[in-house]
């Protein structure tokens, strides 16, 4: 018997401590169900307020239908790399447009986010400009007031103020209706409280106020419209010097035009595969001459270009690979030349994502001899 219980304790002792609310696959708050999709979530005492404890993933308001309106709350975390926040409009649980700020980079210019989520890629590396990103001055282990006011393609993000701290003037799902998720995700992170969460439509007389900042100028002779295919692993191309027809023989294609920057968000057209999601884009070059020309791009994360089947320029600009602080934000930084035969010229590139936002833009400036497919 003395044996047994050793046993017994000994089994007690090396099992995971799993906290009660931890089994449960949804928590109500202030007369709402929010269902889990996070590491650990329930209702508790937090800062002399009844409160949302919610560490590792999101929650999800199925039941809510929200257009326009207003989504605010209150929450409070320790100074960590932490991401908080909240999404709207969510068709589903991988498509919905989102903000959230970082509580490691307190103040700094890109603190706040949007971003939309497309096939539940997220695309911050593509949407960076100060129509997306904004600093925020946060409180630490305190409560801080976070309100979200939705208008028809816009938005307005306040937090801990009066006026907005950062205008989006434009929402880049064409989503009209869907549910409400809220967010607390970070790498080893601590837990995120949430109290106050107020979901509701717009009072009369209450609307978006925000002003566009000016964006950047987009380059001359922007290719506006892309062939993408469907996705596949990025193995088939890793070594690849040379592609031919016979690699395209069991893929898909569509059109996907460029986002207002300039910038193609392929997450429109696939989920990726683990982290080396792959699709080909392609433009046909007619010349009536041989010529030299320039094609300026940028992507996300990494790029295979091949002109007529031949492998001219590899890059890799994920989050990260080129040092500790290179977020690897897309904008037309790179070029490469064009050595077009006269006639149709073939140009295809490889992308593949990984993590941050899954693009490609391109531009040809001398457009005088030549004619895009």
């Amino acid at each position: 018997m003395t044996r047994f219980i050793i046993f017994f304790l000994t089994l007690f002792s090396l099992a995971p401590l799993v906290p009660a609310h931890a089994q449960e696959k949804a928590i109500e708050y202030q007369g709402q169900t929010w269902r889990i999709a996070a590491q650990e979530a329930g209702v508790e005492t937090y800062l002399g307020r009844e409160a949302i404890k919610l560490t590792g993933g999101r929650l999800w308001a199925d039941d809510i239908v929200f257009s326009d309106g207003v989504i605010s709350f209150d929450t409070a975390y320790a100074e960590q790399q932490i991401f908080i926040g909240a999404g709207w409009r969510a068709q589903n649980d991988s498509r919905y447009e989102e903000m959230y700020f970082r509580g490691h980079l307190n103040k700094k210019p890109d603190a706040l986010q949007y971003t939309p989520v497309e096939n539940g890629n997220s695309a911050w590396q593509i949407f960076s400009d100060t129509n997306a990103t904004g600093p925020v001055s946060q409180k630490f282990d305190d409560w801080n007031r976070v309100k979200i006011v939705v208008q028809g393609d816009s938005a307005d993000i306040y937090f801990n103020s009066s006026a907005p701290v950062l205008h989006i003037p434009d929402l880049k799902t064409d989503i009209a209706t869907g549910k409400v998720t809220l967010r607390s995700s970070g790498r080893g992170s601590g837990p995120t409280y949430f109290s106050n969460v107020v979901i509701r439509p717009l009072a009369e007389g209450e609307g978006v106020i925000g002003t566009a900042k000016p964006s950047a100028e987009l380059p001359e002779g922007l290719v506006k419209i892309w062939k993408v295919s469907s996705v596949f692993h990025e193995d088939r191309v890793r070594d690849a010097l040379s592609v031919d027809a016979t690699d395209f023989a069991d893929l898909s294609w569509q059109s996907l035009d460029t986002e207002t920057n300039g910038i193609t968000n392929l997450s429109k057209i696939s989920r990726r595969l683990d982290n080396s999601g792959t699709v080909f884009v392609h433009l046909k070059v007619t010349s009536n001459i041989e010529q030299m020309n320039e094609l300026r791009f940028g992507y996300s994360d990494r790029v295979r270009i091949y002109l007529n089947g031949k492998r001219i320029y590899y890059g890799n600009a994920g989050w990260r690979v080129r040092d500790y602080r290179f977020l690897g934000t897309v904008g037309f930084f790179d070029s490469v030349g064009l050595d077009l035969k006269q006639g149709d010229n073939h140009v295809i590139i490889a992308v593949s994502e990984t993590f941050g936002g899954w693009a490609w833009a391109g531009a040809i400036k001398d457009q005088s001899n030549i004619t895009l497919e």
